[in-house]
This record gives structure tokens, sequence and C-alpha cells, in this order.
């Protein structure tokens, strides 16, 4: 399987993991991703062996693909799945021997694919989408909840340092203050207005979490509160972060994949959506609460110059904070 670059989206790819293995027994299961998301993989029952492949890091000079594409072929696997659209990736594949590769349909990738899927419709839910490629080859994805693996030892380590945490707050909240694109966020001034009322009103000890990338917005939303934040923006791996949200009363985040995470957890968060759409790309879960605005734009909307963000500034801290309190306050 030859996975896509974001984690919201590998996150909702899990399952079809075992509609492989239901559909095949027998058979030997790979994924090829990049480096940040390997950590996702691990520990998964259904998946034999995690293959790092990363253009921009490891594998950016021609030598480097070389020699992947030696280890790649060592492997002898007989089928790629391709969800991601990469012509590099899909080449890939082919110099590797392997002989069926199954991809979406498009004119770049035609002559090193074996077998075509045409993409279903735009407005189907990202998940849908990548199910929709196996099951154009006779793989239905029938249980469709994603499962995460949680390290055993990792989930120790985590509740014994939050021990403390919970004997003196009510509440552990993550806030997520950062995403992969600048339009999704919401301004660091909101996030500290939402955290500073949650620690004085509620009780709540405030976790900043993200990754190393985002811990300058952390840091400015830390530096603006008035109360003590612990900040773990950029000090969590992939696997300690899953551990860590397991442990929240909830997750307050913009569209992210530390939100498609939590919501697969099973636990309460509370997403910001702008310029893209729930229904497309939102987290699915049973604790899952949405706060979005109708300010008259085409959705989803990737004008990445767009200068006011209407869509993320409608947002009002008041509206995030008592629908986070009514979140936490619930007990079902």
């Amino acid at each position: 399987m030859v996975n896509v670059n974001w984690l919201g989206d590998c996150v909702l790819t899990l399952p079809i993991f075992k509609a492989i293995r239901d559909r095949f027994p027998q058979s030997y299961i790979g994924v090829m991703v990049v480096g940040r998301l390997k950590e996702l993989f691990q520990n998964n029952p259904y998946i034999d062996k995690v293959m790092v492949f990363d253009e921009k890091t490891t594998h950016k000079n021609l030598f480097s693909k070389l020699r992947f594409i030696k280890a790649l072929r060592k492997e002898k696997f007989e089928v790629a799945i391709l969800l991601h659209r990469s012509f590099t990736r899909a080449l890939i594949t082919a110099l590797a021997g392997i002989k069926v590769r199954v991809g979406w349909k498009r004119l770049k990738n035609r002559f090193v694919l074996t077998k075509e899927v045409s993409s279903p419709k735009e407005d189907l839910h990202r998940q849908d989408r990548y199910f929709s490629l196996l099951e154009g080859i006779g793989i239905p994805v029938k249980e469709k909840q994603v499962t995460l693996f949680v390290d055993e030892e990792e989930k120790k380590k985590i509740s014994k340092f939050l021990e403390d945490y919970r004997l003196k707050f009510s509440y552990l909240v993550a806030i997520n203050p950062s995403c992969n694109w600048h339009l999704k966020r919401w301004e660091e001034e909101r996030f500290a207005l939402v955290a500073d009322r949650l620690i004085e009103e509620l009780n709540c000890c405030v976790f900043l979490i993200g990754a190393k990338k985002d811990s300058p917005i952390a840091e400015k939303v830390a530096q603006i509160m008035r109360n003590q934040v612990v900040n773990l923006c950029g000090k969590t791996t992939l696997k300690t972060l899953v551990g860590f949200l397991q442990e929240m009363d909830i997750l307050i985040s913009c569209d992210s994949g530390p939100a498609h995470l939590a919501a697969t957890l099973g636990k309460k968060v509370l997403v910001l959506f702008g310029p893209t759409l729930p229904s497309i790309t939102g987290p699915r879960g049973r604790n899952v609460y949405i706060i979005k605005k109708e300010v008259g734009c085409k959705l989803p909307c990737y004008n990445l110059n767009c200068r006011d963000n209407r869509c993320m500034k409608e947002i009002s801290p008041e509206e995030v904070y008592q629908q986070a309190k009514r979140i936490i306050l619930d007990k079902h």
C-alpha cells in the first residue's frame, strides 16, 4: 500500500489493511509512507512491513531513490495499491518489479499503472474515496471503524506523567492551535482567551500539542495567556501523542490530524472548520462536535491568497468556550 502524506488522511485509511487481510488471509502486507507517520502503522497486526519513503528528506536524490527501489524489490510484493497520486511513487513500484499496480485514473500515471480506478465524485468524504479504490478492485471495506493500536508501555508512562495533573485539576484539556495550512488556523489570541477561561472557570489543566514546526504558534498562545499551560508542542512522538490524547477529557482543534486521532480514540473533540468541509475531511467518531460559520464562500476553498479569512474569524472565543464547556460537563 502506497499511502498518502497527511496524518488525518492516513488515519482514515487504517481500515483498509484489515479489509485486505480479510480478503487475502495469507497475504504479506506492507505500507510505504513518509517517516513522520511511520509510528501510526507500527504495532498494527494487519501490517507486516512499514517502509519509509520521503522525497523531502531521506530520498531527495536519485541514488537514495535507487536504494529504496532495491530494498522494495527484495520484499517481492506482487501488488501495489497506490492511494497516493504521485507519479514518482507509481514509477518506483514499477521499477521495483511489482507486477500489479493499482491507482487512480489520471493521464500522468497511465503508463505506469496496470489497473486504473476512476475517482469518485468530489463531494465524497475522503475516507470513502480511499475505500472506493479498494472496492474498485473487488476488495470491500466492510468494517469502516478505525482502530488505533496504542503501545501499552507508552500508555503506562503517560498515565504516570498525568497523575499529579489529575489530582490537581478537574479536567484535562488538549488544544491543538495549528494545522497544515494557515487559512485553517484560528488566531492565537482567541485560543489563549478560551484556554484562560477553561482554567479559571472550570479548573482545567490545558496542554498545547502539535508538531515541532508548530512550536512558534504554541509558544505565542502560551505567552499571551494569563495562566500557565503545559506546552508539549513538538515534544511528543506520534506514538506518544496517541496515548496522550487517550487520557484527555477533550481536544479543541482546527481541521487537523490530531482531531482525527482523538475522534478515532472515541474522545470528545471540538473542531473549528473554516475553508474546508466536515462532510469531506471531518473526523469520524461518535463524540465529534463541529463549529463552522457560513460566510457565503464556495467550499471547500483552496484560495491560499485569501486576505480576510472570514470563515475562521467569524468563530468567536465566546462560542468556542461555551461549546467546550457543554461538552466537558456532559457526562454521556
